[in-house]
């Protein structure tokens, strides 16, 4: 399992999106956010993909977790198909340990 940090917002689309697709309607925020980061229509403020904090967890079959945040918001995780695996999360707060978060996002279970 690795942990990746983006500062594309390109590349983190293309390693998202369609995950992210799946549960379309719980990740709307996270979608919302890379779907204007990636067509470029808005870097005003909090919308400036340059600012976030963007990162996955992935193994051989592909991304476990992800995690989005726009300053000041709060980060956004999404565990694939709402899989929570332990794992990746202690990767991720491994890997965001020099990050400030005002809170956290997710699905409540």
């Amino acid at each position: 399992m690795q942990f990746k940090l983006y500062t594309d917002v390109h590349e983190f689309y293309n390693d998202t999106h369609d995950v992210l697709m799946r549960h379309e309607s719980q990740n709307m925020i996270p979608l919302g956010n890379i779907i204007n980061g990636h067509e470029g229509k808005d870097k005003t403020d909090w919308r400036d993909p340059e600012k976030w904090v963007m990162a996955t967890v992935m193994d051989e079959k592909g991304v476990k977790l992800t995690a989005l945040m726009t300053p000041p918001h709060n980060i956004t995780l999404y565990a694939t198909d709402n899989i929570i695996d332990p794992k990746a999360i202690s990767l991720l707060i491994d890997g965001l340990k020099d990050y400030t978060f005002p809170g956290v996002i997710t699905e409540k279970s």
